[in-house]
Parts: C-alpha cells; structure tokens; sequence
C-alpha cells in the first residue's frame, strides 16, 4: 500500500465523506444555534435528518465495496466446503436483486414525488434520488463482487472469508 493510499480516501468515499462533514457542520451549527444562543434555526434539524439518511446509504456503497457489509459468517464457516461456492453465489445473488429492485423502486417514488421539503423550499425527491443512485452503484459493486465470487474456488472463498476475520480480530 502507498504512502498516498493511507492518507488520503478512495475517490469512491469522497460522496460519503462530503456528506459527513456536511452533516456534521449542520449538526454543529444546530447544536450552537441551540443551546449557545439560545435561539434555535428550524430547518437544521430537517437537513440533518435527510442528511443523515444519504450518508447511511452512500456510506453502504463504500462498505460494500470493501466487502465490510455485515453478514452471519457463522454459516459460512460451518458448512461444508463443497456447498460453500452455491451458498456464497446464492448470498450475492441475493444482495444484486436486493440493492436493484430497491434502488429502481427507490428513482420510481422520487420521480412521482412532488412534495417539498418542510422548512426549506426544496423536493423531498432529492433525497429518494441520492437513495436510489445510491442503491444502484451498490447493485454495480455487488455485481462486480458475484462475478468475482463464481471466478474463485470454495478454497479460494474460505481462505478469503478467513483473512477477513483474522483481519478484524487484530483490528
């Protein structure tokens, strides 16, 4: 790993990053507003709510693909090597269809919906949309990572599954 690649993010964090300082300068700014002057702004707490929503959704795109999704590995551990690859590509198939039939169902309700935002002069659609293209660039990774999944052995798949638990119990 480089010097460069420690420091700095992936260009695919960069949305959920910006999306974080945001939140948290509104969040700050909603804190201040509040209980240091006394005097609270209404539409923080708006913002911060949809902000939050984004930031949960395009913080699962990087996770995904990391590969750091939770998952119950419990039962990928206990079964039997050769019906390791059928459960592994059925749990990826799974998470395609999931993130696809949510994301499109995600643009469908943002392109019907025509209500604004309460306390700010903004469409609550702008919100569905960063969810939906959120959900669709997981479909992508998620493809991505199936297709890898049907290249690798179930030894391959073990050895993996077994690196990224060693990894996370000396984290």
């Amino acid at each position: 790993m480089s010097a460069r690649s420690s420091r700095w993010p992936d260009l695919a964090d960069v949305p959920a990053l910006v999306l974080f300082v945001a939140l948290l300068a509104i969040v700050f700014l909603q804190f201040f507003t509040r209980y240091v002057l006394n005097d609270s702004l209404g539409w923080t707490e708006e913002i911060a709510r949809y902000l939050l929503i984004a930031v949960a959704y395009v913080g699962a795109v990087g996770a995904l693909r990391k590969g750091e999704h939770l998952f119950l590995e419990v039962l990928f551990r206990r079964t039997r090597i050769e019906n390791l690859k059928p459960l592994t590509l059925g749990t990826e198939v799974l998470g395609v269809a999931y993130h696809l039939v949510l994301g499109v169902l995600a643009i469908q309700l943002a392109r019907v919906t025509d209500q604004r935002m309460v306390s700010v002069d903004a469409p609550k659609a702008l919100v569905y949309f960063v969810v939906g293209a959120a959900l669709i660039a997981c479909t992508g990774f998620a493809i991505a990572r199936a297709r890898r999944r049907w290249r690798q052995s179930p030894e391959e798949i073990l050895a993996e599954l077994e690196a990224s638990c060693s990894e996370e119990a000396a984290g």
